[in-house]
């Protein structure tokens, strides 16, 4: 799974995105990252419904430190879970 730099989000930055693992099924990951720079953390929630966040049923959230550890740590959570689908 991909998320944008560090810097991005270092800067107060948010990033969101999806990636489909069938389109004929409409299996697909959507996925919102939001740095609060106050606490030091990355702000991750995941969902599996094709609607937007605000519309989204059952949500999956975890937070990360903002560091590149913690960005990496974010990417696997989100790979996992697609791999999960």
């Amino acid at each position: 799974m991909y998320l944008q730099k560090l810097a991005y989000f270092t800067e107060g930055n948010t990033f969101t995105g999806s990636r489909t693992k069938d389109p004929e099924k409409g299996v697909i990951l959507r996925f919102r990252a939001v740095p609060d720079t106050g606490e030091g953390e990355l702000k991750a929630w995941a969902w599996s419904s094709d609607v937007c966040f605000e519309r989204a049923g059952e949500i999956e959230e975890k937070s990360f430190p903002l560091n590149q550890e913690g960005l990496d740590a974010a990417e696997a959570w989100l790979q996992s879970l697609y791999d999960a689908l």
